[in-house]
C-alpha cells in the first residue's frame, strides 16, 4: 500500500516515477479473459513477442500493439472482426491521426465503438496502449 501513496503524490506532484522494465508476463493481470462468448483483452503495448520494445515512431508503435491485439484474439478463436469496442489511450493526443491510420488498417468489416484518451502517462514510457472486448454468437 505504501508504494501506491508514494506513486500517487508522484503524479499529484507533477512528477514522473522511474518505470522498471519487466516482461509482460510477470505482470499481475491477463493477456485476455473469456467469460461466455465475450473475450476481454487488456490494454497492449508496443512489447514484441520476444519482449522487444518497438518504440520507433508512434505508426510502429500502433502496429505492434494491433498485432499483439491480434494474436490473443487469434488465439482464443476471435479475429478484428469480432471486436465490438476498444479504448485507445495516447501519451499525446497530438499522435491521434497517426495511430487512427494505422489503427483503422486492421479493420476491414466495420469499426468496432471506441474512446480515446489522451495525454496520459503510460507504463514503460510507451506512448500507445489498446485494449478491445471481443464477442462472437456461437462460440
Amino acid at each position: 500500500m505504501e508504494k501506491f501513496w508514494i506513486w500517487a503524490l508522484v503524479l499529484l506532484a507533477g512528477g514522473a516515477a522511474a518505470q522498471e522494465s519487466v516482461p509482460l508476463s510477470k505482470l499481475p493481470f491477463s493477456p485476455a479473459r473469456q467469460a461466455g462468448n465475450t473475450l476481454y483483452v487488456s490494454g497492449q503495448v508496443a512489447r514484441d513477442a520476444a519482449g522487444k520494445d518497438v518504440k520507433e515512431s508512434v505508426e510502429a508503435e500502433t502496429r505492434q500493439v494491433m498485432e499483439n491485439l491480434g494474436r490473443i484474439l487469434g488465439e482464443h478463436g476471435y479475429t478484428f472482426d469480432d471486436v465490438v469496442s476498444a479504448t485507445v489511450y495516447l501519451a499525446d493526443i497530438e499522435d491521434y491521426h497517426t495511430m487512427n491510420k494505422v489503427y483503422a488498417s486492421y479493420f476491414r468489416n466495420g469499426f468496432p465503438s471506441r474512446a480515446c484518451v489522451g495525454g496520459v502517462t503510460l507504463v514503460f514510457g510507451f506512448k500507445v496502449e489498446i485494449s478491445c472486448i471481443a464477442y462472437k454468437e456461437h462460440k
